[in-house]
Formats: C-alpha cells, structure tokens, sequence
C-alpha cells in the first residue's frame, strides 16, 4: 500500500508514451501532495509530475480526492496559457447521490468509467454486458481494467476480444 507519486523527467518516449522517469512511494498524503507540487514547481510544467492515489490509505472521499486533485490544484495557482486541468469534485455529498460513501467505492466508481472509456476507445463501442457494477468486488474491477489495458487490439482484429 502506497500513495505513487509519478515523476516525468523525459518526456516521451520512441512510442510516443510518456513514461514517468521515476516513481516515489509514499504512505504520507502530504508528502505526496508536497512532492507533486515541487516538481510541478521546478518545472514550471503540469505534465511534470502526478500521483496515483492508493485509497486503502485514505480515511475519507475528501482526503482522496484532494490528493488526487493536487497537481490540478497547482495549476490553477500557477497558470500556464492553454492549459486546462479538472479538478473532481471534493463534496461528499456530490458523490452521495450515485452511492459513493467511501474512498473505496470512489476508486471502484472512477475504475468502471475508466474501463467504459478505455473499451471505447479500443473498440470504438461502450462495453455492453460486461458484469460490472458498484456491488463487484473492487479486485474483480481491477483485474478486468487489467485485463483490457493488456489487450492492445491488432491493425487486423475489430472485435471487443471481452
């Protein structure tokens, strides 16, 4: 268990992927916040730095959503012209009305919507069928968003695979 603050010191690779160059593990949310703010800061750059929120470790939505929201917060301190980042909204009561009560079940939220739009993208359809819901286990949820981003679909192949 660890909050990963993810540090990109090199831009994009050969694949055209930006990698981070290093990641620190930190079960500190402050220390998270802190290290995400002062390579956004050295750099002058929102693309620096992010962190990847382990939210075993929060004991709130309000406390996982304000870490996650961190390099987004720094922009919005520091604006750079032409660039945009959202921030999730913080009130608990927002995410009350889909359910969501606890850090876990946000992460298991935002991981079906990711899994949605990652299908999506792939296939170009939304997923149909899948089996998925808010009472699926949160280990199921990330073994199937696993499953899908190591699926990389041949030039040939236009069917979903799932």
């Amino acid at each position: 268990m660890a909050h990963k603050v993810n540090i990109y010191e090199n831009g994009f690779d050969e694949d055209g992927v930006l990698r981070p160059s290093r990641i620190i593990e930190t079960d500190d949310a402050a220390e998270a916040e802190r290290l995400v703010r002062e390579e956004m800061s050295r750099t002058n750059s929102m693309m620096a730095a992010d962190v990847h929120v382990d939210w075993r470790l929060c004991s709130s939505i309000e406390e996982y959503v304000r870490l996650g929201n961190a390099p987004a917060r720094w922009l919005a301190e520091n604006p750079i012209d032409g660039c945009f980042m959202s921030l999730l909204v913080e009130d608990p009561e927002h995410w009350a009305q889909y359910g969501v009560t606890t850090p876990e079940e946000l992460e298991k939220h935002r991981l079906l919507q990711s899994y949605s739009d990652h299908y999506k993208e792939t296939y170009g359809v939304r997923p149909r069928h899948h089996g998925m819901t808010m009472e699926t286990p949160i280990e199921e949820v990330e073994a199937a968003y696993d499953r899908l981003a190591d699926m990389a679909p041949r030039e040939d192949d236009q069917s979903p695979g799932l």
